[in-house]
């Protein structure tokens, strides 16, 4: 049986990306608060804005539930 692999974003300080609203970044410690994107361009999207607009780096991880 094969699943597609979902993506979560994964801070330099082993945070994960939660939210980003009316210029506030929500992080998490927990992988089961983070927000989970179904494909990797959209994850990459994501990782890159928030680089833009918070100056957080950010990896994309493979998340597999």
């Amino acid at each position: 049986m094969t699943t597609t692999p979902n993506f979560v974003l994964l801070s330099e300080n082993d945070t994960y990306y939660v939210e980003y609203l009316i210029g506030h970044l929500v992080l998490a410690n927990s992988i089961t608060e983070a927000v989970i994107f179904e494909s990797q361009s959209q994850a990459i999207k994501f990782q890159k804005y928030l680089y833009k607009n918070c100056s957080v780096r950010f990896s994309v991880n493979t998340f597999i539930a």
